[in-house]
């Protein structure tokens, strides 16, 4: 089993991503997911000093990069012309999200294009194959289908560069967004249909949506290229709650999910996500590695 942990975990501003990397290869994982977001790394202002760093920690330590997380681009808001644009009270353009694919406005569209353009060069630098993304909320203006419509014209100008450059773009469903289910992310992975477009799939979020996680790893197994590794506990009422625990730590059905993956034949990583445990990220390495060991 190829593990990997994700940098996003490490986004409470005490560490940077070289040391993020360190941290993660002290905890003995064979891959790191790289965040192109605000801590960690913004891919317009990377300059080719940090990119020969990054390559040099990688080397030394012997840690791949299992994919970048191209998932939010939040550092838009920090610019100065665009904090004033942040919309509030929820939903799109962005959220927390940044821009989107799916937004309502076309000057959103292109700023989330023109990211995850940035991310597959410096996918490209760092001879990184997956790129993980996301369709964003559903904007507050308009209708679902025009949402629908704006998505998958965005993500078609983007395929072609992901083709041209050997990079895969590989979007994760995510409870609550447009492509929120597995039946929504068959759907758009038809529509693109293209062998540069897949999925990061998400256990966690899967379990969130009630659905039967294996069956769905089975019906998906085409499209998945990228895994995303959590465990999800209940609420007081027997719900899913989406707040991403250490393995072991919940109640999803963590064997028969792997069972899943080893029948589709999948031998690329899994990479435990969990962000939420950003106030001590090196405790959620190590706790994660040890479940797997056990296991």
């Amino acid at each position: 089993m190829k593990l990997a942990f994700s940098t996003n975990a490490f986004t409470s501003g005490k560490y940077n991503l070289i040391q993020a990397i360190n941290k993660i290869a002290d905890a003995g994982y064979g891959g790191v997911e790289i965040l192109a977001d605000h801590p960690l790394l913004w891919p317009f202002s990377i300059t080719q000093k940090e990119i020969k760093e990054i390559k040099d920690v990688l080397r030394k330590r012997n840690i791949a990069v299992s994919d970048i997380n191209a998932f939010t681009c939040s550092r838009y808001w920090l610019e100065k012309d665009w904090s004033k644009k942040v919309p509030k009270g929820g939903g799109p353009p962005g959220q927390k999200f940044g821009p989107c694919f799916c937004d309502y406005e076309e000057e959103y569209r292109q700023r989330r294009i023109e990211y995850t353009k940035k991310v597959i060069d410096l996918a490209v630098k760092l001879g990184v194959k997956d790129i993980s993304t996301c369709s964003g909320y559903q904007p507050l203006r308009g209708t679902r289908e025009i949402a629908w419509k704006n998505m998958v014209g965005a993500i078609k100008e983007v395929i072609p560069y992901a083709r041209k450059n050997g990079v895969r773009l590989n979007i994760e469903y995510e409870p609550a967004l447009l492509v929120g289910s597995a039946n929504e992310a068959l759907k758009i992975c038809q529509e693109i249909n293209s062998s540069n477009f897949g999925l990061n799939f998400d256990i966690g979020h899967s379990f969130v949506c009630n659905e039967d996680v294996p069956a769905e790893i089975k019906k998906l197994k085409k499209y998945i290229q990228t895994v995303h590794i959590e465990d999800i506990g209940f609420d007081d009422r027997g719900r899913p709650v989406h707040y991403h625990l250490i393995p072991g730590q919940g109640k999803m059905p963590l064997k028969k999910i792997f069972q899943a993956f080893n029948e589709i034949g999948y031998n690329g990583w899994y990479t435990i996500e969990l962000y939420t445990y950003f106030k001590n990220p090196i405790f959620a390495a190590k706790e994660s590695i040890r479940y797997f060991k056990k296991n």
